[in-house]
């Protein structure tokens, strides 16, 4: 097997985390069958109605999707420090992990203790090159790892959706409409009045500007957009660094 094979598990777990996330975010769109939709009604009296709409069922079939994300994300970590073992022709220890604590004494102390043990200094400098790099966004890459956790033992994590407006051009008109919302609105409600009128909402396409909000023990609610932006960005990093130090040891492969 070729050095740079080792990662090929990290690599395809990071693969499998984008599927996710981009089935998640198919999801999180608007139309039939997916997280918002625009609802027309109306009203006795001949008023015609249109409204926001957030489908619950959907958010709850989101869940176990946003579990598959962060745990292949950090699967995909822990699996570069088994490449990193296995390059020295070592087996795995049991409970060697990938450390993305926040805290910097937290991180020492797992760093120290369970994997600096096994692992060569240079893997070290590598995995803290890469934390020093994101050090503004450690919650980020810490919360990914809590909602692993808590998806694997204690429950899936919903998130919290909001929209801040929606917004379209009526037919002939060159100006936009646009209905502006509270941002927690949808945390206690499941629709939003957009439109009240002797003639029916146009039919015409909007935009709607969304939000989607997670939270895990002990971290509070983080955009769900810059959480797993900066964690591929962060995994993809380590792979990247962690094959170009692979490369060193085995120059012929």
């Amino acid at each position: 097997m070729a050095a740079t094979d080792l990662l090929d598990d990290a690599q395809l777990l990071f693969e499998r985390a984008q599927a996710h996330n981009r089935e998640l975010g198919r999801l999180f769109g608007a139309g039939a069958g997916l997280l918002w939709n625009i609802g027309r009604s109306t009203s006795p009296d001949g008023q015609h109605r249109a409204e926001l709409r957030i489908d619950r069922d959907v958010q709850r079939r989101a869940k176990p999707i946003l579990a598959d994300v962060a745990n292949n994300l950090v699967h995909a970590l822990d699996h570069v420090t088994a490449a990193a073992r296995k390059s020295a022709g070592l087996p795995n220890p049991r409970n060697l992990y990938f450390s993305i604590e926040q805290d910097d004494a937290a991180y020492a102390k797992a760093i120290g203790e369970k994997v600096a043990p096994h692992l060569e200094p240079a893997w070290i400098d590598i995995f803290a090159a890469a934390r020093e790099a994101h050090r503004p966004y450690l919650l980020y890459l810490q919360l990914v790892r809590v909602l692993s956790r808590e998806a694997k033992h204690w429950e899936l994590a919903t998130g919290t959706a909001g929209a801040l407006a929606v917004q379209w051009f009526p037919p002939g008109s060159q100006q936009h409409k646009i209905v502006e919302m509270p941002a927690d609105h949808f945390a206690a409600n499941d629709s939003y009045p957009i439109w009240e009128a002797a003639e029916p909402f146009p039919n015409v396409g909007v935009q709607i500007v969304t939000s989607y909000r997670v939270a895990g023990q002990g971290i509070d609610n983080a955009a769900l957009d810059s959480v797993l932006s900066t964690s591929f960005t962060f995994v993809a990093g380590v792979i990247a660094k962690s094959r170009e130090h692979l490369a060193t040891l085995h120059p012929s492969n």
